[in-house]
């Protein structure tokens, strides 16, 4: 989702409103630092934004598994020939329903890690990532390295101990990359 939302911006600047599903304050605050102009609650999405059949968001990129009710409230915000994009699949995509989608004209599409391996379609890889690389140069991207790593606490035996990178990890709940320095 950082990496997302900083791209979004360098690419389409203030013309767009970038707005991120959040669980925690914490979370909000980093979303807005990335470049999302508001955040709303996961839980919250038909509450906060506009949700029917003239919606109120022309495209979503859905990167966390798209359950039923989450699907549904993707689909209620979606403005008639709305995109949305879903990044995360599981088995829950098997269960989708798509009704609400159809009835708007909407596009729902899919993007893996892989897909163009798979499907033999090649990418312009080098040229996104040179891309990428001039945003970054420019300052307008930084890598979305997690607040809570420092160098100090990087290592392997610090990663695994009580309290460590592992259990945050592992707790689902963190924001921004994290990065180990094998020692």
């Amino acid at each position: 989702g950082s990496w997302t939302t900083q791209l979004a911006r360098v690419a389409y600047g203030g013309s767009i409103e970038i707005i991120c599903t959040v669980g925690s304050p914490e979370s909000a605050e980093w979303c807005t630092r990335m470049g999302a102009d508001r955040t709303v609650p996961h839980d919250g999405i038909d509450e906060r934004l506009e949700a029917g059949p003239r919606g109120s968001v022309d495209a979503v990129v859905c990167l966390s598994e798209p359950t039923r009710s989450l699907f549904d409230s993707l689909a209620g915000v979606l403005r008639p020939f709305g995109r949305i994009c879903l990044v995360v699949a599981g088995d829950a995509i098997r269960s989708l329903d798509l009704s609400f989608v159809f009835f708007k004209s909407g596009t729902v599409s899919t993007e893996t890690v892989f897909s163009s391996i798979r499907c033999g379609y090649h990418l312009d890889q080098a040229g996104e990532m040179a891309t990428i690389l001039e945003a970054m140069s420019a300052g307008s991207v930084r890598a979305p390295l997690s607040d809570d790593w420092s160098e100090d606490v990087s290592g392997w035996e610090e990663a695994n101990g009580e309290g460590g990178l592992i259990d945050k990890l592992d707790g689902g709940h963190t924001r921004g990359k994290y990065v180990m320095k094998i020692t």
